[in-house]
């Protein structure tokens, strides 16, 4: 009795995916869609390791590459972050999207990384000028950057 009950209660804490039909591969848009529901249920330890798994069977996957990115942001492992959108960044090339800089550059700031943070957004805002939750940010940081440069005076 006291086995039910514990696997029972180990059935309860384990995250509700469908499981895969042996036939499918890990393509893609399933592994994201079972990362999308463990970020969902809380099981950020799993999502983070299903994410890894995915870049080593997708590496160059743009959509695994920013899922990654974001479970790295929601996780706030911020060195893991920037590196994953510094790669995404750099494959997206020059269809880089100001959703991926916006990104950076808030995990940039997280990481206590002002000036750079300031330096990006101002970069990115040549290249989005309407963009105004990337001005926000700029503004944002440009304000911090002098509070940080009054205090040293």
């Amino acid at each position: 009795m006291a086995n039910t009950a514990q696997h029972l209660d180990a059935q309860q804490r384990q995250p509700d995916l469908a499981m895969l039909p042996t036939e499918r591969t890990l393509d893609p848009e399933t592994i994201l869609d079972m990362v999308s529901a463990l970020v969902a249920q809380g099981q950020l330890a799993l999502a983070t390791e299903m994410t890894d798994l995915a870049r080593i069977i997708h590496p160059n996957n743009e959509p695994v590459l920013a899922t990654s990115a974001l479970v790295a942001e929601v996780s706030q492992d911020w060195f893991k972050a920037r590196a994953l959108l510094t790669r995404l960044r750099h494959l997206q090339g020059t269809s880089i999207t100001a959703e991926t800089y916006r990104h950076e550059i808030r995990v940039l700031r997280c990481l206590g990384s002002v000036i750079p943070a300031m330096n990006l957004a101002q970069v990115t805002l040549e290249k989005f000028p309407s963009d105004t939750i990337l001005l926000q940010e700029y503004e944002e940081l440009l304000s911090l950057f002098n509070t940080e440069l009054g205090a040293l005076g």
